[in-house]
C-alpha cells in the first residue's frame, strides 16, 4: 500500500501541478484571493485560446472539403 501511495504520489501529474501552486502562492505572497484570481483567469484564457483553435480548424477544414 505504502508503495502504490509513492508511485501516485510522485507522478509528474501529480507533483508538477503542486509546484506550479506553490511558485504561484509564494509569487503572491500566500494571498488566495490574488491567487485564486490567477488561476480562474490563466484558465479562462486557456480555455478561450482551445476553443478559438477548434473554431477555427473545424472551419479551416469545412472550407477545404468545398
Amino acid at each position: 500500500m505504502k508503495a502504490l501511495i509513492e508511485r501516485q504520489l510522485y507522478s509528474p501529474s501529480v507533483v508538477l501541478p503542486m509546484v506550479a501552486f506553490m511558485e504561484l502562492l509564494v509569487s503572491h505572497d500566500f494571498n488566495l484571493g490574488q491567487v485564486g484570481a490567477v488561476m480562474a483567469t490563466r484558465g479562462a484564457r486557456a480555455a478561450l485560446s482551445r476553443s478559438r483553435g477548434l473554431l477555427f480548424s473545424a472551419r479551416g477544414h469545412a472550407g477545404a472539403a468545398a
